[in-house]
């Protein structure tokens, strides 16, 4: 038997795309659709409410949990609504039947034109009169011009056929696609059903064409873990597609599924892309064996913790931290740390000994009365590249040291960091160019030849 604390725990982790995170109380995530013969984006919105984060009232059948959901649009550009629409739901609990964070899922469904947007996303507890919300940035891109394209990818719990006749909240195309808006996967049941649809694919009328479809689940780091290839042949230019990716050995982690439709001739005709996270569901063995093992954080140290791991976690992986309970983010820290282990057949682990080697250093060397080193740009540089393999400096602000494209420098006193071919692949030396403009001695970021880190330079 798997223990459900934990999961239910993950699964209220937040959607990094929308941005939702535990403070939310609701957890959500979107895609994008073209329906035919109209001129609007349909933005489909997956809301994710726990159950036990709302006041219940009683009813003939147990805990009543009433709630609504709320979507509103504004155009960036002049502030104007474009949409706003509000659905209520109910969900009920059986008397003495314990509630363990279920999450009740709801779908809202809303028209926009093609834009900038800004979309709030709210739960309002109509027992408890809380209200929550979130809200996100998103570019809504209408159609290409031409050629063929792909719709959002929907990350579903379940995809089961129902028939052309029937309709709710979740059907579409004949499918009962319950959506998963949390975006992640248990190791214990590691299954990715999908739902996406294909536009305008060049299928001439009355004929079939056959394309190949390639699904990559890969880490945000590029590496590869699973791949996939379908053939899809098909009778008309656009077509609803279901698949479900078998993540069997996939630790855990963050990781983006690709899609890539291509025709007989191998070039591509379309694609589209999805973030989602795998996570370990533990056993009750496994749970009493961890909790012995580490001791739960105090607020000081989960604090400490936390502001450590995002220097290098991502934005869903502090997202699931935030979610779990305390006595669990110990084992969380051990697992973060395990995934990034270069050689796991030493007992060492590189990265994460290089990471605080690092971090201790910048934080005593590169802090002022203003800043901590990790938060100022001489520390960030040297967090991620480390020593410099060569430095340039002059308190006058001379330049004769270094051949460098630029001139806001060379008044001021300066330093030049120069890392020769840090990636080791492309015989690249990398440039950090650092000023005191006010002579307090708190060295900013210049330029760089570097994108990201101030204005783009060139060596001579």
């Amino acid at each position: 038997m798997r223990f459900k604390g934990i999961a239910q725990a993950v699964a209220c982790a937040a959607s990094v795309a929308a941005g939702a995170t535990a403070d939310d109380g609701f957890y959500y995530d979107y895609a994008f659709f073209y329906p035919s013969g109209g001129n609007d984006v349909v933005v489909e919105v997956y809301a994710a409410v726990p159950l036990e984060r709302l006041t219940s009232a009683p009813s003939v059948g147990g805990d009543l949990y009433s709630f609504n959901v709320g979507v509103r649009a504004t155009r960036l550009a002049d502030g104007a609504v474009v949409a706003n629409r509000l659905v209520t739901r109910t969900a009920t609990v059986a008397a003495g039947e314990e509630v363990k964070a279920p999450l009740s899922v709801t779908q809202v469904n809303v028209g926009v034109p093609p834009g900038d947007y800004r979309f709030a996303v709210g739960v309002g507890d109509l027992s408890g009169g809380s209200t929550r919300s979130s809200e996100v940035d998103l570019a809504v891109a209408g159609p290409p011009a031409e050629g063929p394209f792909v719709s959002g990818i929907k990350l579903a719990s379940s995809i089961a056929p129902v028939g052309e006749d029937v309709e709710g909240e979740f059907v579409k195309n004949g499918l009962s696609i319950i959506p998963n808006p949390t975006k992640l996967v248990s190791d214990g049941d590691p299954l990715l059903p999908i739902y996406y649809e294909v536009y305008r694919l060049p299928v001439a009328a009355g004929e079939k064409e056959t394309f190949v479809v390639r699904y990559d689940v890969s880490q945000l780091n590029g590496r590869r873990f699973v791949r996939v290839e379908r053939v899809l042949e098909v009778e008309g230019s656009d077509v609803a597609r279901v698949e479900t990716l078998d993540l069997t050995g996939v630790p855990p982690g963050s990781y983006e599924l690709s899609l890539h439709i291509e025709d007989r001739e191998g070039g591509e005709t379309a694609s589209a892309n999805k973030e989602f996270m795998v996570y370990h569901e533990y056993s009750q063995e496994e749970l009493v064996q961890f909790k012995g093992k580490f001791m739960p954080y105090s607020l000081e140290e989960e604090k400490q913790i936390r502001k450590e791991l995002s220097l290098v976690a991502s934005d869903m992986e502090l997202a699931t931290f935030d979610a779990l309970p305390t006595e669990e983010k110990p084992i969380f820290v051990d697992n973060f740390w395990a995934r990034r282990d270069p050689d796991k057949e030493t007992a060492t682990n590189e990265f994460k000994n290089v990471f605080y080697q690092r971090y201790y250093y910048v934080q005593e060397r590169y802090s002022t009365p203003f800043r901590e080193g990790v938060a100022t740009d001489m520390g960030r540089v040297y967090l991620k590249y480390g020593e410099p393999d060569q430095v340039s400096r002059s308190p006058m602000g001379m330049s004769s040291e270094v051949s460098l494209d630029s001139s806001t420098w060379q008044s001021k006193p300066f330093e030049a960091w120069e890392y020769f071919d840090p990636g080791g692949v492309d015989n690249q030396n990398v440039i950090f160019v650092f000023i005191d403009a006010d002579g307090d001695g708190d060295y900013e970021m210049d330029s760089s030849t570097v994108p990201g880190y101030g204005s783009l330079i060139r060596s001579d």
